[in-house]
């Protein structure tokens, strides 16, 4: 007996689809692991690299970034992120922005109030002031319930030895920079915490995804701060530098709650934001490296100044602004709390799916803490 043209081809549809499920499920049950070095901590889900959060601040050689740039040197940042196709999907160090480090959360204008009434003014962003993030300790590293959890805390430290490369400091010649070189990094302005929550791989109305939970912890230690983005672009805070290619339209897309961006927003309030672009992720069908994928940056109900300014930008960022182009001031000793979830997704989602995922983001938890 013949089989028809078309009973054949559904019948390989059905396959595809029952394989593409079964690597799903191995995928899933494989599990999360931490794996930690002097200079990193990688988590894995089975053997796939899911991410890598680079503690220690260290010169880049790698990234081909000059000798004498002070943006050479960098720590405190997510890179690499994989998608759930296989991709990466960030950039590190750029040729166009070398500041910008995968995911980051840094600011342009960091303001430190003196008790005299006078302010000193660095620059966190750019790294062209003496002032920067530096790993103190870790504070958690687990998989519980499934999802993998990271918990790290730093210090903002000003000052000539805040830039001193952890490989050149004593005793720890290399990487882990233990509390005995707090000291010496300089005045520590800001306490630091950064909690990542990584939940396992799930399909949510046939698209592939996963979301990353991230927590932003910060309080001035012993002196007033203000913080402020950069003027009439809004940057400043929690950033993603993609890694796109291709034309705006084609090849690029920036969705936000307001539709479909043409063109890069400044200044812009938005509770969500998403980028997709072809990141090298493979296409299950064709077998070729050009499927869409993409994440997006979803805003906690509490977070600060809800909805804060954003800036979106086609070549690669999206930047939560807060708080934004006029500065505000934190009191010492007091923390300030920033929520956010990052969620990674196959395909070009539909702005219609990306409000409903986050409107279940923001029903779904407790954020009132």
């Amino acid at each position: 007996m013949h089989m028809s043209k078309t009973v054949v081809l559904s019948l390989l549809i059905c396959a595809l689809f029952t394989l593409n499920n079964l690597a799903q499920s191995d995928e899933a049950s494989s599990g999360f692991s931490w794996q930690e070095d002097e200079q990193s901590v990688a988590l894995y889900d089975g053997s796939h690299l899911v991410l890598k959060f680079n503690y220690a601040f260290l010169d880049h050689k790698d990234l081909n970034v000059p000798e004498k740039e002070p943006r050479r040197f960098a720590g405190d940042y997510i890179y690499p992120l994989y998608g759930v196709l296989g991709e990466n999907l960030l950039d590190d160090a750029p040729k166009d922005h070398y500041h910008h480090h995968g995911v980051f959360w840094t600011w342009p204008g960091v303001f430190v109030h003196q008790e005299d009434g006078t302010t000193k003014q660095f620059d966190l962003w750019t790294s062209n002031t003496a002032i920067r993030q530096r790993f103190l300790k870790m504070d958690f590293m687990d998989v519980q319930d499934g999802n993998a959890i990271l918990s790290i805390e730093n210090g903002w430290f000003i000052g000539a030895n805040s830039t001193t490369p952890d490989e050149d400091l004593n005793p720890s010649k290399k990487g882990f920079s233990i509390a005995e070189n707090a000291a010496f990094y300089g005045e520590r302005i800001m306490d630091e915490k950064v909690t990542l929550t990584v939940h396992p791989v799930e399909v949510v109305e046939n698209i592939k995804s996963r979301a990353i939970d991230f927590r932003l912890e910060l309080t001035p230690t012993t002196k007033d701060v203000s913080l402020q983005g950069a003027e009439k672009k809004s940057y400043g805070g929690l950033t993603i530098r993609f890694r796109p290619r291709g034309k705006i339209g084609v090849d690029e897309f920036i969705t936000t709650d307001e539709g479909v961006a043409k063109d890069d927003m400044p200044e812009k309030p938005l509770r969500w934001a998403d980028y997709t672009s072809r990141f090298d992720g493979l296409d299950a069908l064709t077998g070729k490296s050009d499927a869409f994928s993409g994440a997006a940056i979803f805003l906690a109900p509490d977070f600060p100044d809800y909805p804060p300014t954003w800036l979106t930008r086609y070549y690669g960022p999206l930047c939560v602004g807060f708080p934004g182009v006029v500065a505000q001031r934190f009191e010492a000793g007091k923390t300030v709390v920033m929520k956010a979830r990052i969620w990674i997704h196959e395909g070009l989602v539909a702005p219609e799916l990306l409000k409903k995922v986050y409107e279940d983001y923001a029903a779904g938890n407790d954020f009132q803490e």
